[in-house]
């Protein structure tokens, strides 16, 4: 199953990507434009009958709406044209006009954020797939009646699960997964490391970014700046992506000033989406990737100077060296004793020589 990094679906979704509302086009609803075009899913035969519909296949999948990747979420409402016109509308809700439970509306704002740049058919069919079970699955058994017409009918997971090819069935199963581990709301977290800095030496601080579950999140990128302290490279700013398995990023800083900082700026997906109502009657609603949380984080801790290396000096007359007393902390009294020491041994050893030699001398 192909699939894009988390950066480049950040990237794709920051820059316009809009998620709309409808599956299948309704014969006895609106008529849809010839202009719809559709993105990346699979056709699924037969379509779900409901009264009004005689389409022989349904897409399940993203369609593309200026120029831009879009899902739907509201099914058998009219499908988009490509140059949809939209007005801000309100928090997403379901089908039905009722409130989304918190855990699916996490769910969805995750998934938006993470698969909406998607290349992967697989990935897109899932998505699209996930969007109609949550927001337009029954909440009774007869919104099921393919008596119901466009307006009524809801969408039959089972029915259109089993017509996705393998690869589809198995992303579906995947986001599902991604989306109760990962799932905000999100937070961030930067550490400072617990021994002492100091400047001019490098030492290790890490970021990380925490899901509702108090797992660590992976593949989000995340942008970096230092104050009073650069990377290895000499920088002050960067960017890079969690880890795979959600996992700290390491930093190696080194503190260049008294006050060493590092702050932490990502993108989280929002506790609910926000939908947009079309201009014209009975077309879809849309779900806009612009409802992120931008999350900060940061951490400080003080640093000092390096100490001043001890400087080395020789006494006078060959002796062994002794530390200088400015760089040692003794004073010229302290010095003074350690040569009185010496000059004393110097003595002793000399005494020594001598009664060696009269001892010798007495018994030749």
């Amino acid at each position: 199953m192909a699939s894009t990094t988390f950066t480049a679906r950040i990237a794709a979704g920051l820059a316009g990507t809009l998620l709309l509302t409808g599956l299948s086009l309704a014969v006895g609803a609106p008529t849809a434009s010839a202009d719809v075009a559709n993105g990346l899913g699979y056709e699924t035969v037969p379509a779900q009958p409901y009264q009004g519909n005689p389409d022989s296949a349904d897409w399940v999948g993203s369609y593309l709406v200026g120029g831009a990747q879009v899902w739907c979420v509201q099914f058998a409402y009219k499908a988009p044209d490509s140059d949809e016109q939209y007005q801000p509308g309100e928090t997403l809700k379901t089908k039905w006009g009722t409130e989304l439970p918190a855990d699916v509306a996490a769910d969805i704002s995750y998934l938006l954020l993470r698969y909406a740049g998607t290349t992967s058919p697989d990935e897109a069919a899932a998505l699209a797939h996930l969007l109609h079970t949550w927001t337009s699955g029954p909440q009774s058994p007869d919104q099921l009646d393919p008596g119901n017409d466009f307006r009524t009918i809801a969408y039959d997971e089972n029915f259109h699960f089993t017509k996705l090819p393998a690869g589809a069935q198995d992303a579906v199963g995947t986001l599902k997964s991604d989306a109760a581990a990962n799932r905000g709301p999100w937070t961030a977290t930067v550490t400072a490391p617990t021994k002492p800095q100091v400047i001019g030496t490098a030492d290790t601080w890490t970021a990380q970014v925490l899901g509702a579950s108090g797992m660590g999140v992976g593949k989000v990128p995340v942008s970096i700046t230092l104050t009073d302290a650069t990377l290895a490279d000499g920088k002050a700013e960067t960017s890079a992506p969690t880890p795979d398995d959600g996992s700290p990023i390491s930093l190696a800083v080194t503190p260049t000033g008294p006050n060493p900082s590092v702050a932490i700026s990502l993108t989280a997906p929002a506790a609910v989406p926000v939908v947009q109502q079309a201009l014209e009657v009975d077309t879809q609603k849309i779900v806009s990737t612009g409802g992120e949380d931008t999350l900060t984080a940061n951490a400080a801790a003080t640093a000092t100077p390096a100490p001043t290396p001890t400087v080395p000096k020789t006494i006078p007359a060959g002796e062994p060296a002794v530390a200088e007393a400015a760089a040692s902390g003794q004073n010229t009294t302290g010095i003074a004793g350690v040569i009185a020491l010496a000059a004393l041994g110097t003595l002793l050893i000399a005494t020594s020589l001598v009664r060696r030699r009269r001892h010798h001398a007495e018994h030749r």
